[in-house]
């Protein structure tokens, strides 16, 4: 029976000798030239670890589109492998019989709302939420939903433990005794985990799981795959992961204090690796004469502009303020028009003329919007243990920060101390905060941003994680010149 071929990246480019002698295996289902936030992380890692010696081999989702320049600015001893995700046979079966239901049975909710009146809570039809709490989520299927719920559940991790085990039959072609030191996982989606947990089984690899997000302990789901049975599988999952790794890295400290408590088994090698800032060149900071708050992201599922809409109208009125002196801009992606109508929203709150929402635009682009901005704003989310990337953006630019977090929350806990207004989503707080930076704008006082030391850098953060991955594989590396 003859070999296998040896696997061939889709990139790669040469590093040194040193390089190509000892490497690090990395599963990561998002990575370049995916630019969702996700690929972020190990993009930015990638040159530390290169820096430090380490030559890097990504298994990553198989691109569908030409590589463009996406994968240009990563450093020498980098090499990408594509894993496919094809559909599954059943997803297949599930498409077809839904467009012949819908052929015959069009969907109601979908043709009313062009011409229908408003009938959700923001002035939008909302027939269905766009999360569920965990504490909702019923322990027994009571209805259809919940039925269907509980297939879309088992779908979601039928697909990604397919995606796992390919991965891991490939980074198993590819792991050469005596090159390989470490597999790493970064994950969500979290089925990644898995792939690195089969190969540190079959090789005998340490295996460093790379957590960006909660998985067992997700405060909230999607509401289609709200069901118990997500919940059973990601404890199954996980705790199987966890008693294989060496490394279990959370990114918030919130996030490593309820895994200890979750695994206390586990306390010795779970660890903080925040995402860190970097120093990138960033637009250079513009001021057209009004105070304009701006957000670039999105916008979806516990993410609401409520609360600063209503603080905002508050402000115009006792400020007495005119369009020209304050503005709300809004750039992104928002969960489904139909559900989160911004500009509706706007206008309830009598901010009609204030506000202005725009869809995506390219990274740099948006790099340049938020460089017009007097304050920033990071919306409250449910989710306590995480810290979104966006912050660690956000902080580097001549900008004053609004932060609405709960008290408990990673976002607070990072941000005490500096000069970020970080306040609790209650409305007089948020009036408070934008009030008073107001009134500076206002007498000629202007922003400079959060991160004025190294205490927020993505730099300091790889160091800690890299400097455990060296330990653990008893071989101490220097930084190459």
């Amino acid at each position: 029976m003859s070999a296998l071929p040896a696997p061939v990246p889709f990139w790669e480019k040469k590093g040194s000798p040193n390089h190509d002698a000892h490497r690090l295996l990395l599963v990561s289902y998002h990575f370049p030239p995916d630019i969702t936030i996700g690929a972020r992380r190990w993009e930015k890692l990638a040159h530390a670890v290169t820096e430090r010696g380490w030559g890097l081999d990504v298994l990553t989702c198989e691109p569908s589109s030409p590589l463009g320049t996406a994968l240009e600015s990563l450093p020498a001893g980098v090499r990408v492998f594509g894993v496919s995700d094809p559909v599954l046979t059943t997803e297949r079966v599930e498409h077809v019989v839904w467009r012949a239901y819908r052929t015959i049975i069009p969907n109601r909710r979908l043709a009313g709302a062009t011409g229908a009146k408003s009938t959700g809570s923001h002035g939008g039809i909302r027939e269905r939420p766009e999360s569920i709490d965990r504490a909702q989520i019923r322990s027994s299927m009571r209805t259809p939903r919940e039925l269907l719920r509980t297939y879309w559940a088992w779908l979601e991790f039928t697909h990604g433990q397919r995606w796992a085990h390919r991965a891991a039959a490939l980074a198993k072609r590819i792991f050469v005794r005596g090159v390989h030191e470490a597999v790493i996982t970064s994950a969500p989606p979290h089925m990644s985990h898995e792939a690195g947990r089969l190969v540190s089984v079959e090789t005998g690899l340490p295996f460093v799981m790379d957590m960006r997000d909660p998985w067992s302990l997700q405060p909230w789901l999607r509401e289609s795959v709200a069901s118990p049975l997500w919940y059973r599988h990601a404890e199954r999952f996980e705790r199987r992961c966890i008693e294989q790794a060496s490394i279990v890295v959370a990114n918030t400290e919130p996030a490593r204090v309820a895994l200890v408590q979750l695994h206390p088994d586990a306390r010795a090698k779970i660890m903080t690796v925040m995402n860190g800032s970097d120093d990138d060149p960033l637009p250079r900071h513009r001021d057209d004469g009004r105070f304009a708050i701006r957000y670039a992201g999105t916008i979806y599922l516990d993410r609401d502009p409520l609360l600063l809409f209503r603080a905002a109208a508050q402000v115009i009125r006792s400020e007495r303020l005119t369009p020209d002196q304050f503005r709300i801009d809004i750039l992104g992606r928002f969960a489904e028009k139909e559900h989160i109508p911004m500009l509706a929203i706007a206008a309830q709150e009598g901010l009609a003329d204030f506000v202005s929402v725009e869809p995506p635009r390219p990274h740099q682009a948006a790099l340049e919007f938020l460089a017009g901005a007097s304050m920033l704003v990071i919306f409250p989310g449910s989710n306590t243990l995480a810290i979104p990337a966006k912050v660690f953006e956000y902080i580097r630019f001549d900008s004053w920060l609004l932060a609405i977090a709960e008290p408990d929350s990673g976002i607070t806990q990072l941000l005490s101390g500096s000069s970020a207004d970080v306040v609790p989503p209650q409305l007089n707080a948020v009036v408070g905060a934008i009030t008073a930076r107001y009134k500076d704008y206002k007498a000629g006082v202007r922003p400079t941003r959060v991160a004025r030391d190294g205490r927020f850098s993505r730099a300091a953060q790889a160091r800690l994680l890299l400097d455990a991955i060296a330990k653990l594989v008893r071989r101490p590396r220097a930084p190459t010149t």
